[in-house]
């Protein structure tokens, strides 16, 4: 009994001392424990009919639930593929060779994630295709055409991104309370499950510059649901442009600043 007492002890110890070595990791994990918790309050505004009229101009919350859920799909792609890709390489020895061979880092996230974006579209379909199917009231074939192209624009930001994510896995090794810092910011700053018009100015504005998702949807809704949008069209479009070249500048200088240290540190130390 006293043996198991002390194996138990050590257990916990141990465990502690590894969760502590990641400070930032730590940090942040606990901060989106506290954080999750809140978000839950307002997800149910989602399926407020009234409200989503009042806020939206269109009482089809099924519609705007399914495109928020079927989206994730895209993000996903777009945000942590590369780096899940890259930990799979340092689990399998292979990132050395990902770093000596004669083409671009960044060339080969974007690659990567546009592959694997290809096979994820059979999951995407069908869920998109239901939510397709509740909006055949307002649905127009330019509407649906208009409607991806604005997904697209907004998933090729994201996936600019994704690049710099990549490198920070490398760079700082346990990250992933962090990325959930991220997801909860993507899931309740976006309008992916409640109107971002429901937020206060200072979070809507944060949803809107910051990340690419929320007019990407918002323009989805629109033109598939007829809803209101969050700026004026032709600024939502700026707006996203801008959103990609700037997210691209960015990661390009995070991957180039990660071949760097890797040529001059070498990348044994994770």
């Amino acid at each position: 009994m006293f043996a198991n007492a002390r194996v138990f002890y050590m257990a916990v110890w141990r465990n502690w001392l590894i969760m502590l070595r990641y400070k930032l990791d730590f940090a942040f994990g606990m901060l989106s424990s506290a954080l999750f918790g809140v978000g839950m309050l307002l997800f149910a505004l989602a399926f407020d009919s009234a409200l989503l009229e009042r806020t939206l101009g269109t009482t089809n919350w099924i519609s705007f639930m399914i495109f928020g859920v079927a989206y994730q799909i895209w993000q996903g792609v777009a945000l942590w593929s590369s780096a899940d890709m890259f930990r799979d390489e340092l689990r399998s020895g292979q990132i050395d060779y990902t770093f000596t061979c004669a083409f671009s880092r960044y060339g080969y996230i974007i690659c990567n994630i546009v592959a694997r974006a290809v096979l994820d579209t059979f999951g995407f379909i069908p869920m998109f295709a239901v939510g397709v199917w509740f909006t055949r009231s307002t649905l127009t074939l330019d509407g649906l055409a208009l409607g991806l192209a604005a997904t697209a624009l907004s998933v090729a930001s994201l996936s600019q991104m994704g690049a710099c994510f990549a490198a920070l896995v490398l760079r700082h090794q346990q990250v992933s309370s962090i990325f959930s810092l991220f997801n909860f910011a993507f899931q309740m700053l976006t309008g992916m499950f409640i109107p971002l018009q429901l937020l206060p100015e200072a979070l809507r504005v944060l949803g809107i510059v910051a990340f690419p998702q929320s007019l990407g949807m918002d323009l989805l809704r629109h033109y598939l649901m007829g809803t209101r949008t969050l700026l004026v069209l032709p600024v939502e479009w700026l707006v996203m442009l801008a959103q990609f070249v700037g997210l691209g500048l960015l990661a390009r200088m995070a991957v180039r600043r990660l071949e760097r240290s890797a040529r001059d540190q070498g990348l044994h130390y994770l």
